[in-house]
């Protein structure tokens, strides 16, 4: 296999926490760790079950690709220093203005999610110029609801899923939460965000 670096983000993306790179090929084990949990299989999109190949192709191939500009998402990894290990990805899709994020296991609880997606949502609203950015997760993911609280995010609701089923997923899937951030001025239909104790 070639040595030449994958495509990606060409600087650093520097936040309070942590700071936003490319994938490594180093990364695949930490992927599939993360990947690989009761949580992931509940709320994520990933394939499932999560296998080495999927964690091999997301970094070689489709991260890549994005920054190529074969499909409309960049993915960045989150690290807590440039040569650390991967602690989580965060993507923006641009046809949707959505942002998607996870953490490996070991490195939640520490703030690091919320500080990942307020610089990236600086970072979209600074380089790619975009007026606002949405987040959504399954009904039941508070962990991630807390985090798109806690960066500044507009919630504007439950509604029914635009996601296919999934047989292969856990129940709970049929409805999401959705939220809005914006780069100036009110949102129409906001709501208080739920309990989130």
């Amino acid at each position: 296999m070639s040595a030449a670096p994958l495509a990606g983000p060409s600087l650093p993306v520097l936040g309070g926490k942590v700071v936003l790179t490319a994938l490594r090929e180093s990364d695949v084990e930490r992927m599939v760790e993360a990947c690989s949990t009761d949580d992931a299989h509940r709320f994520l999109e990933t394939p499932w079950p999560y296998q080495r190949s999927d964690a091999e192709f997301f970094i070689r191939e489709f991260a890549p690709g994005g920054w190529r500009g074969e499909h409309d998402e960049r993915v960045w990894a989150i690290r807590e220093r440039v040569s650390g290990p991967l602690a989580g990805v965060i993507g923006l899709r641009e046809d949707e203005r959505e942002v998607g994020f996870w953490l490996h296991p070991d490195a939640m609880g520490r703030g690091l999610m919320t500080d990942a997606l307020r610089t990236l949502v600086g970072h979209a609203e600074g380089c790619l110029v975009w007026a606002e950015v949405h987040w959504n997760c399954y009904e039941g993911n508070i962990t991630s609801m807390r985090v798109a609280k806690a960066a500044g995010f507009t919630y504007l609701g439950l509604e029914e899923s635009t996601t296919a089923p999934d047989p292969a997923r856990a129940s709970g899937r049929e409805r999401q939460h959705h939220a809005v951030i914006t780069s100036g001025g009110d949102v129409e239909g906001a709501l208080p965000w739920p309990d989130l104790a």
